[in-house]
């Protein structure tokens, strides 16, 4: 089978630039034969005064190169009059040189080979016979204008790699998807898509991909743009923060207008709101999606919350849909979620309502381990247990496999030799931020924040417990504890949700987003962490009643908690006994208790502010504003 490959019937030259050194001569001549098209090398076509100028150090000027240009253009030119291909290295290094080869013709490529100085002189320095001096590559690098649309590669890639990715390219292959960020959730996602049929090139500018990984990476931003079909995708797996603004920056000059960039990552819903307005001046369309599920979410199918332009979502909703996870009744967990944010905020109290149950999760353990003196073997039991009933879920059924997995090492259980400091990323703080902002309560979401916060001060707790003891053990009946902690984990559970769909009714409210709280709940179903059966319960609720003011109010959760609040309190009131921090279990039951109280002793705090700042009140009797003189 021959090995050359030809891009079309038409013929084409390619020019192989960037500055001496860079390795133009070496892949020049194994893109020719690839292509079956002759070499030139640009350096052979120099005058003798430029080649004398060159080896004595003098560096050329744009009247030296001149004649040069002319005899490269008209070899070209000629070339393709003849119906011919062929490829030249030529450092090419101006845009006026450029467009001196190129013409007006539309068969010439640029192939950029792109690297750094301290590279390439050590290159040229090992270089033997050459007329290109060492001395000179400054002087390259300070005339060299970068062409922004060329097919820019890293020169330090294997040359093979890189005449492969310039083929693909002059082959017309174009991929559908661009993976910025080739992390673990970047490669996993990555994955997914190309299981899907969609051909993705990835980019990292510190790659470090298992051996064997089957999507290809590209050494340059802009080679993975032009590697992609237009309108072109980008899908973005970086950290938040000042690394998205870099990422965007990077790419935004190789994109076009109607181009589309989705940022996967766990940004600040503001920041997204900024960015899709930036972007929108250029025409690029800027969707901010939330993705949650971790690795084998984003591999096998993640829940996906798009906002942003809706324009792009019409675009990208085929892909999103199809790489979703898909929940019993066979619904894709993806749905357009709203305008500018609305995406990464979503997923942002997503992730607030994860610390809560996250946490109520943890307390229960405590009580019943510390408190009850219950093995981890025996709470695997029972968590195993309460995952075949109402508290089904992702988290109960990891805690299970949590607690019976055995530590290779010491042959103890393994969560027992772990460190007891939970780490975070900052989207629960930011969580319980916006909820102070917006003002909607969320105390037992709050508190798993605040727990995470307390877990750090590892060497403080240690000497507090040592000054003022620690827990005291639990001596009643532990069958009745068990059954009354998994009636306040539930009760709990209710609570953090309605919390956290209180937070979404509150911002849908403030921010015009309109959001569709029922779809919301719906795309959690599956493919997320907070996965669980409870999540039917309150899609059906919202869908009944999409404007309810609280998940309380619906009569099968108002039921649920009336039943289960006994357990709740002894659960609380057991573990206040021994010293057991159940923050979360009890903010949320504080939560519970304050919301039925049809009166709150706000009265007595706004009578104290009206008397040391004048902050005045209303009155339960008569309409108006009052003021006392508290004194008189």
């Amino acid at each position: 089978m021959s090995t050359t490959q030809r891009p079309s019937d038409e013929p084409m030259f390619v020019i192989v630039m960037g500055v001496s050194g860079s390795g133009k001569t070496t892949i020049g001549q194994l893109l020719a034969g690839r292509l079956g098209a002759p070499f030139y090398d640009g350096d052979d076509y120099h005058p003798p005064a430029n080649v004398a100028k060159m080896a004595a150090g003098i560096p050329l000027d744009d009247d030296d190169r001149a004649g040069w240009l002319r005899v490269l253009a008209s070899l070209i030119t000629n070339g393709l009059q003849q119906g011919h291909s062929g490829v030249v290295a030529c450092s090419a290094l101006k845009k006026s040189y450029r467009d001196r080869l190129r013409g007006n013709s539309q068969q010439v490529r640029f192939v950029y080979l792109k690297g750094d100085l301290a590279d390439i002189r050590t290159r040229i320095q090992e270089r033997e016979d050459h007329f290109m001096k060492a001395v000179l590559l400054q002087s390259q690098f300070d005339t060299l204008e970068e062409p922004r649309h060329a097919l820019t590669i890293d020169s330090t890639l294997e040359p093979n790699e890189i005449v492969d990715t310039i083929m693909e390219q002059l082959m017309d292959k174009k991929y559908d998807v661009g993976m910025m960020g080739m992390g673990v959730m970047g490669r996993s996602l990555s994955l997914n898509l190309e299981r899907h049929g969609y051909a993705v090139i990835g980019y990292d500018p510190y790659p470090n991909l298992p051996a064997g990984f089957p999507v290809k990476l590209t050494g340059t931003v802009a080679s993975l743009a032009a590697a992609l079909a237009t309108p072109r995708i980008v899908l973005m797996m970086v950290p938040a923060g000042a690394p998205v603004d870099a990422a965007i920056a990077s790419l935004k000059d190789c994109l076009q207008a109607g181009d589309i960039i989705i940022d996967g990552g766990n940004s600040y819903f503001t920041d997204t709101a900024r960015r899709v307005q930036e972007l929108a001046a250029q025409g690029i369309h800027f969707v901010g999606m939330g993705v949650s599920g971790g690795e084998s979410g984003a591999l096998w199918g993640p829940s996906l919350m798009p906002g942003g332009e809706r324009a792009a979502w019409e675009r990208v909703r085929p892909m999103l849909r199809a790489i979703a996870a898909v929940a019993d009744d066979g619904a894709p967990c993806v749905t357009w979620i709203g305008p500018g944010g609305a995406g990464h905020y979503v997923k942002m109290v997503h992730n607030g309502i994860e610390y809560g149950d996250m946490e109520l999760i943890a307390e229960i353990y405590d009580l019943l381990h510390r408190g009850a003196g219950l093995s981890n073997s025996e709470m695997a039991g029972i968590f195993e247990r309460w995952n075949e009933g109402e508290l089904r879920s992702y988290l109960i059924e990891i805690t299970a496999k949590v607690l019976r997995k055995t530590d290779e090492e010491t042959d103890r259980p393994l969560v027992d030799m772990i460190m007891d400091i939970a780490g975070q990323k900052g989207t629960g703080r930011w969580t319980s931020q916006i909820a102070l902002e917006v003002g909607a309560p969320t105390p037992a979401i709050n508190a798993a924040v605040v727990m995470r916060l307390l877990s750090a001060l590892k060497d403080t707790r240690v000497a507090v417990a040592r000054q003022l003891g620690g827990v005291t053990m639990y001596h009643g009946d532990v069958g009745q504890l068990v059954m009354a902690a998994e009636d306040a984990l539930y009760a709990a559970k209710i609570t953090v949700y309605a919390q956290g769909m209180d937070l979404l009714r509150t911002a849908s409210a403030q921010f015009g987003w309109d959001l569709n709280i029922a779809s919301i709940v719906r795309i959690w179903r599956a493919g997320c962490i907070i996965r669980a059966e409870l999540l039917n319960d309150i899609a059906a609720a919202f869908e009944h009643q999409p404007d309810l003011p609280n998940l309380y109010l619906n009569e099968t959760f108002a039921e649920a908690l009336g039943h289960k609040q006994t357990g709740w309190r002894e659960v609380v009131q057991t573990g206040a006994e021994l010293g057991i921090p159940l923050l979360a279990l009890a903010a949320a039951l504080g939560y519970f208790d304050a919301l039925r109280s049809e009166r709150l002793p706000a009265n007595l705090i706004q009578a104290q502010r009206d008397f040391f700042g004048a902050h005045t009140y209303h009155r339960l009797d008569r309409e108006g504003i009052f003021h006392t003189d508290w004194e008189a």
